[in-house]
């Protein structure tokens, strides 16, 4: 468990390192000019990506496509996110094995299948802690040192969340939910080929 937890801290550091950043040289219009362009374009990114994580969170499993075993599901999609300095992290994965990666600096890794297993554990293990969890109403992202996780399901979207502390620290009911989103998490980046698997 640790080095799964040593290892997601690394890929939040990562991943949020992989988006656009802008510097600007007061001496330098150009690359002020430079900034302003690439400041523009992460915030049109971000904004993408938040419309996607909303988008999910207010579809049916009819909406996204899902056929069959997976459409009847009780629980059909799991949501996990972190609130760190640099931005939000949101882990989505579907109970056909569709995993993505979303991030409020405008990075992403969509809709892919390379952590089918991983994936399809995910929505296993939400549909494990439902019980603990809330209708949710509304969708914010959680607070600084928070993990927030939503259940979409057939009778809409349940909500729970917990301090980083403790999930870390595997003193929370929900600390297995994450292992299992971290799972997820591990294996779109090595799939993505922009690290090294070195866990």
């Amino acid at each position: 468990m640790k080095k799964k937890l040593t290892s997601l801290t690394a890929l939040f550091i990562f991943a949020l390192g992989c988006s656009p950043r802008s510097w600007v040289s007061s001496q330098d219009r150009k690359r002020e000019s430079r900034a302003t362009s690439a400041d523009a374009e992460t915030a049109r990114r971000a904004q993408a990506m938040r419309g996607l994580r909303d988008k999910l969170l207010t579809s049916s499993q009819a909406d996204i496509g899902l056929e069959g075993k997976d459409a009847e599901a009780k629980v059909w999609g799991v949501m996990m996110e972190a609130s760190l300095p640099s931005g939000i992290v949101t882990i989505m994965s579907l109970r056909d094995g569709t995993a993505s990666l979303y991030m409020s600096t405008g990075f992403g890794i969509l809709g892919g299948y390379s952590a089918r297993v991983e994936a399809k554990r995910f929505v296993v293990e939400g549909e494990k802690h439902l019980a603990i969890m809330k209708p949710a109403k509304s969708f914010p992202y959680p607070e600084g040192g928070r993990f927030k996780f939503y259940v979409l399901t057939r009778d809409g979207v349940y909500t729970a969340e917990a301090d980083e502390k403790e999930i870390l620290g595997e003193r929370h009911a929900l600390s297995p939910l994450f292992v299992a989103g971290n799972e997820v998490l591990t294996v779109l980046r090595i799939a993505s080929g922009r690290a090294k698997p070195d866990d």
